[in-house]
């Protein structure tokens, strides 16, 4: 990515996390909760703080815990619906510079046992009902 696209990016100017999510499960306390469009994790999603920040520790210490605690109110949810023996949160930003956190159920047995699931590996593309019974499940788990 050229510099003067990343430069725009942090500075929020047309940031893909800043538009509204296609599939929003919840507004948090700070964070939309959203399902990621690939699916190949049952129950991946995304906590993407409401406003343009960059990083965590951009936050005051309110909001900072406000975010966390939506991240942690999102794991246990997924946890509890999904049945996963294990969440992974990551915190990245390395292609889009908005505070958001992935949150990735993660299974006994899966094909990434030892390792991060890479990002775009095998996607899994549900239907839009399925999208819908996805979100509406998880909402009504938090």
């Amino acid at each position: 990515m050229p510099r003067d696209k990343w430069d725009a990016l942090v500075r929020g100017e047309e940031c893909p996390l800043c538009l509204p999510p296609t599939y929003l499960i919840a507004e948090l306390r700070v964070c939309h909760l959203v399902l990621a469009r690939n699916q190949a994790i049952k129950g991946y999603c995304m906590a993407i703080y409401a406003y343009h920040v960059r990083e965590p520790y951009e936050l005051e210490l309110e909001q900072r815990t406000a975010f966390w605690e939506d991240i942690l109110q999102a794991g246990t949810a997924l946890e509890k619906i999904f049945g996963a023996d294990k969440m992974n949160f990551e915190i990245l930003g390395n292609g889009v510079p908005h505070l958001h956190c992935h949150i990735k159920p993660r299974y006994y047995g899966d094909r990434w046992p030892s390792r991060p699931v890479p990002f775009d590996e095998q996607p899994l593309l549900l239907s839009p009902p399925e999208y819908l019974a996805r979100t509406k499940l998880i909402r009504e788990a938090l």
